[in-house]
């Protein structure tokens, strides 16, 4: 035996390596579809919606992690915030029949009914357990480009085009794809609402970040140092302005009832032990101190739903005692949800299970407590009247299965959106949907630390512009660009990413709501038939080639709203690689573009200058044939009236640029006798 040189050792390694590539390529797929959604959540049904409407043979697998179709929206929301000025189309189709408030089941059969109602070429697939593994290649100029995904039910899917629909992101994670975690500081994009507290945590942060003063952090509550309560997650450490790695409190949206007839008491949770809800405890004594009477509106956000039932949220934003809460201790839970967003299959349910046990003993205690009743007697009374409802999540014991996941990882795509966008009104030519809502950051971080001398316990992190009309911060309708849904250009060639969107922490606060969801799920589907068909016009085609015009006028087509008002005046902007006309519908043909496109004043049309639809003598442009002035390159069939003009054998135009449009060789800007 003679040992392989060392140049020999590593052709061996290399022969090894391209071997397991090789059988990593041809891994076996037990099913297939050219879209591939990821996600049973309200943006995976209206993105398979999407693509049965588009009325291609694109065939589609929707895939949900649980048994429970819906994500948030059947699994506890309990109502609609936002969405009166951004819903359309199928959006609006699928929650307006719902209305403000609805209970869980009603949702429930609402995505069922959108589901029912498309094609053959729409299949869905749920209980599929987590992702455990997304197979990718590389190609030069495309980046990776997804070839399958395994689930934990053993299952490989192969696809053309993927769709991330799941609040976690984990198509993005595990195809490697570019994305982020956590707070940006202050200084990454230059937002002010950005990063973690400062030490007084006086400049962002709501009012009922503290705990009541006399409510000390440690075990031993006359000491100063020590082992702290259970629920605070460690002495304040941070820098003001700083990044981390931590996202906003997660939570169960509870669905409860008061009808005896139908409630079924909360009951004692498994290990069961009052003092690790100690910081609870103290909280009560120091408000009965106050004089405050609790409530559940005191201590909760309720949403009053049909059946007599309600949504139970946490309510953590109000300190003057009165409806809304000003109780720190809730439902969210701001110590046990920072290993969710990049965990594994077992640590998420251990999140899940541990989210589960301290809601569940959090309502126990309350109802059953001998203390709580002596101190807040009508406390005790109200809760024991409210529990889980019978006729709700009758196949999980009547718990949602579904955990509030407000935030995981964002997408770093090809345009970040970020603080100084939401309060802008841009127009943005590549809009695929619109988004509304206000700053709302949950807490991110329970700790402890001394402020003004005295130990306090603080849920840090919070923001919330709505509560605190913060001045220039009102909330604006956002035309949201296609590039915050896709991957930069050489990433990850065929992923759409439509929840887990490519937001900052701060502008993500204004866009995570499921009326969002909905919407650009839709867009998602839509483009994701769009880069399925140009894949099949060339194998180098990615989701970035779409001809965003075409995707844009069969959104619209579909009833989705994409602009919030008319342009001021017609112009062309550079997005995508491709001028794009603002204003009108279309694109210049084969067009690309370094950042500059010409302008497009009201005075100017395009001419087709090829073919011997004109004559030229000089500058002067004389029609031969009936023909069409047009405000882009579109085909004129495609364009409403406003942007397209009719012009009989013998019209003048008088040639305007002196040369061909830039990307193209045929049209020619040109003022049609001197028409304003």
């Amino acid at each position: 035996y003679t040992r392989p040189s060392a140049m020999g050792r590593l052709l061996m390694l290399v022969g090894i390596l391209a071997l397991i590539g090789s059988v990593e390529m041809a891994e076996e797929c037990t099913d297939n579809a050219d879209v591939v959604i990821w996600g049973g959540t309200v943006c995976g049904i209206t993105a398979a919606v999407a693509v049965s409407r588009m009325k291609t043979t694109t065939t589609t697998l929707l895939l949900s992690q649980g048994a429970r179709l819906g994500g948030m929206t059947s699994g506890g929301l309990g109502g609609r915030d936002g969405g009166d000025t951004i819903l359309g189309g199928i959006a609006a189709e699928l929650w307006e029949p719902l209305g403000k408030n609805f209970v869980p089941s009603a949702a429930l059969q609402q995505v069922g009914k959108m589901l029912a109602a498309t094609g053959s070429n729409i299949r869905t697939r749920s209980s599929t357990g987590w992702v455990t593994h997304v197979n990718t290649t590389t190609a030069p100029g495309l980046g990776k480009t997804i070839r399958s995904i395994t689930t934990e039910d053993g299952s490989t899917i192969c696809g053309s085009v993927f769709v991330d629909c799941s609040y976690e992101g984990d198509l993005v994670v595990q195809s490697g794809t570019d994305y982020a975690v956590g707070r940006e500081s202050v200084q990454d994009f230059n937002e002010s609402l950005a990063g973690q507290d400062g030490p007084a945590f006086d400049a962002t942060a709501e009012k009922p970040s503290f705990f009541a003063p006399s409510v000390s952090p440690f075990v031993d509550e006359h000491a100063n140092s020590g082992p702290l309560l259970d629920g605070i997650v460690g002495l304040y450490n941070e820098t003001a302005g700083a990044g981390d790695d931590w996202v906003m409190a997660m939570c169960f949206r509870m669905c409860l009832t008061n009808n005896a007839s139908n409630r079924i008491p909360i009951q004692r949770p498994d290990h069961y032990n009052a003092s690790k809800l100690e910081l609870l405890r103290r909280e009560i004594v120091a408000a009965t101190k106050m004089n405050y009477t609790l409530s559940l509106d005191s201590m909760f956000l309720i949403r009053y739903l049909p059946e007599s039932k309600i949504d139970l949220n946490s309510g953590q934003w109000n300190d003057d005692g009165k409806r809304g809460g000003f109780f720190p201790f809730s439902t969210d839970l701001p110590f046990l949800q920072h290993a969710w967003p990049l965990g594994s299959p077992d640590t998420r349910r251990a999140v899940f299970a541990a989210h589960k046990w301290w809601t569940q003993a959090m309502l126990y205690y309350l109802a059953t407590d001998a203390e709580v009743r002596a101190l807040q007697p009508a406390l005790a009374t109200e809760l024991a009247t409210w529990g889980l409802a019978a006729d709700e999540y009758g196949d999980t014991g009547h718990w949602t299965p579904q955990l509030y996941v407000r935030e995981s990882v964002r997408l770093r795509g090809a345009q970040v959106l970020t603080q100084s966008d939401l309060f802008s009104t841009l127009r943005r030519p590549s809009s695929v949907g619109l988004s509304e809502w206000q700053v709302d950051i949950h807490a991110v971080k329970r700790v402890a630390h001394v402020v003004n001398g005295t130990w306090r316990v603080i849920n840090a992190g919070g923001r919330d512009t709505g509560r605190t009309h913060a001045a220039g911060m009102a909330a604006q309708v956002l035309e949201v660009p296609y590039e915050a849904i896709i991957p930069r250009r050489g990433d990850t060639s065929n992923l759409l990413v439509p929840v887990c969107a490519s937001f900052t922490h701060v502008a993500f606060s204004t866009f995570r709501l499921e009326p969002q969801y909905a919407i650009f799920g839709v867009a998602a589907g839509v483009a994701a038939v769009h880069s399925v068909e140009a894949q099949k016009r060339s194998s180098h085609a990615s989701v970035h080639d779409v001809n965003i015009s075409a995707v844009q006028e069969d959104l619209q087509t579909l009833g989705q709203l994409l602009h919030t008002a008319s342009p001021a005046s017609d112009r062309f902007v550079c997005a995508l690689g491709q001028c794009i006309g603002v204003g009108s519908h279309g694109v210049f043909a084969n067009s690309s573009c370094d950042g500059t496109c010409p302008p497009l004043a009201p005075t100017r049309w395009l001419a087709q200058d090829c073919c011997g639809i004109w004559s030229r003598t000089g500058n002067v442009l004389t029609a031969t044939t009936q023909t069409w002035l047009k405000k882009s390159t579109v085909d004129s069939a495609q364009l409403p009236p406003a942007e397209k003009m009719s012009v009989n054998p013998g019209a003048k135009c008088i040639d305007a640029s002196n040369s061909t449009v830039p990307g193209t060789k045929t049209y020619l800007f040109c003022t049609y006798n001197g028409y304003h």
